[in-house]
């Protein structure tokens, strides 16, 4: 367990040492003139591919073991906050280095239009524990036009489904007051919400579960703990076939 926590540490530090050195780069592009702005947009772009997705994972990560090894508690909690300290200085960044405010006046004809064309898409996500829905919270927080609730029961994500007919619903099995296979099996006999692609989320990795909950109306079947590509590109997929669907 040491071992994991030093293994942590040690990606935190250099995460710190990365953000200190785009900082200095960030201060010189500004200073100068012209073209300054631009070049810490780029750094700013760059560092936020390179650093936030493996960050993005140290937390999460050190949020699960916060919860399964309670005897190393205080040294979790202390690389948790380390951790979310470095998240909120990116996200800080990452507004520094954005493109200045126009001072022009914008044709409300194309701000309506853009806002038609950046229509937001819901994600509903139901899973009882608040850690692992925190961890999907972060790792969604950059994908444009997404907004994500939470349902930690099933009969809330029902309840939830139907009502906001959300494009996407995120589902774990193991669920407090019934088992997700039969939420799946609500969602997918009801004429709202039989068309809104799911995507089973679990640690059950048995072949047979895995092969029920797809005969069963499934998307996709992601075992836990997941890559954080592979959900984004099946998330990415599900929303786009979505859109497809609902364009056809």
């Amino acid at each position: 367990m040491s071992e994991i926590i030093n293994s942590l540490q040690r990606d935190l530090e250099r995460a710190n040492c990365e953000i200190d050195l785009l900082r200095r780069q960030l201060r010189d592009a500004l200073a100068e003139a012209g073209q300054g702005r631009a070049e810490a947009r780029r750094l700013v772009e760059q560092f936020a591919r390179e650093v936030r997705v493996p960050l993005t994972s140290v937390l999460g990560f050190t949020d699960l073991l916060s919860i399964t090894h309670k005897g190393n508690s205080a040294e979790l909690t202390q690389l948790a906050i380390a951790g979310h300290q470095l998240m909120d200085l990116v996200t800080n960044l990452e507004g520094f280095g954005a493109p200045a405010p126009t001072t022009e006046t914008e044709d409300p004809i194309l701000s309506s239009a853009d806002d038609e064309t950046a229509a937001i898409r819901k994600i509903l996500h139901i899973e009882d524990n608040e850690t692992n829905f925190r961890l999907i919270e972060r790792i969604l927080e950059d994908r444009a036009n997404l907004s994500l609730s939470w349902a930690s029961t099933g009969g809330e994500g029902l309840a939830l489904a139907l009502h906001q007919r959300p494009a996407l619903i995120l589902l774990d099995l193991n669920l407090p007051d019934m088992h997700g296979g039969e939420l799946l099996s609500q969602f997918k006999s009801n004429a709202l919400t039989r068309d809104i692609p799911v995507i089973v989320l679990s640690a059950d990795i048995s072949p047979t579960q895995i092969e029920k909950m797809l005969q069963a109306g499934a998307r996709d079947y992601l075992t836990k703990p997941f890559e954080i590509k592979r959900l984004l590109c099946l998330v990415d997929e599900a929303l786009a076939a979505g859109a497809q669907s609902a364009a056809s």
